[in-house]
């Protein structure tokens, strides 16, 4: 009986250490093995701008699920879509404080510090693969709960075009930096080559 249930037991701790493997592992589609850290960071970074993209077309997607629901009033639909831009923003919290605090902590960029201090590639790639996999996980959840049967629309092909926009002409007279306040979502990371 007792070698029954240490046998039991080492099967759910098999199981259960396999379970947090699984989980540990995000595939992002970089690889680090065979490529300098340039190149892969790179990648990293093309990623996450996929993986905001995606997120931003699910959050769209879902607005519009909202505002087209006409079992509803006016009155609520207002009130759920402004509930739903609050989640999303706090969202969007949560996700930058996680990604920018404690994920460069987990796996091994903790443990190359300069100076006492985090630095390097490890704590760049867990903040990548963090901003990575809560994006996608966000936007699974988004189209699992409003998207209509077949997925969400194709965006047009300005949308989904990897180029970035070429940048404003500066105005005669811009207003100080301190006053202004950026739009849209902010990013953590932004490598530019």
């Amino acid at each position: 009986m007792a070698r029954l249930a240490v046998t039991v037991i080492l099967a759910a701790l098999a199981l259960a250490g396999s379970e947090l493997a699984a989980r540990a592992h995000v595939p992002t589609g970089c690889t680090h093995e065979g490529s300098d850290a340039r190149a892969y960071l790179d990648c990293l970074s093309a990623r996450q701008k996929e993986s905001e993209r995606k997120l931003a077309r699910s959050v769209t997607g879902a607005q519009a699920a909202i505002e087209a629901r006409e079992d509803l009033q006016p009155a609520q639909r207002r009130r759920w879509r402004a509930l739903f831009e609050e989640a999303q923003s706090r969202f969007v919290q949560w996700r930058n404080f996680e990604c920018q605090s404690i994920a460069p902590f987990e796996g091994g960029g903790a443990a190359h510090s300069v100076g006492g201090r985090l630095g390097g590639i490890g704590m760049l790639e867990q903040r990548m693969v963090c901003l990575i996999t809560q994006n996608d996980l966000r936007a699974h959840d988004l189209e699992d709960r409003y998207a209509p049967v077949g997925g969400w629309p194709e965006p047009p092909p300005s949308e989904a075009s990897d180029e970035e926009p070429a940048p404003a002409e500066p105005a005669a007279e811009a207003p100080p930096a301190a006053t202004t306040l950026p739009a849209g979502t902010p990013r953590i990371i932004e490598l530019k080559p």
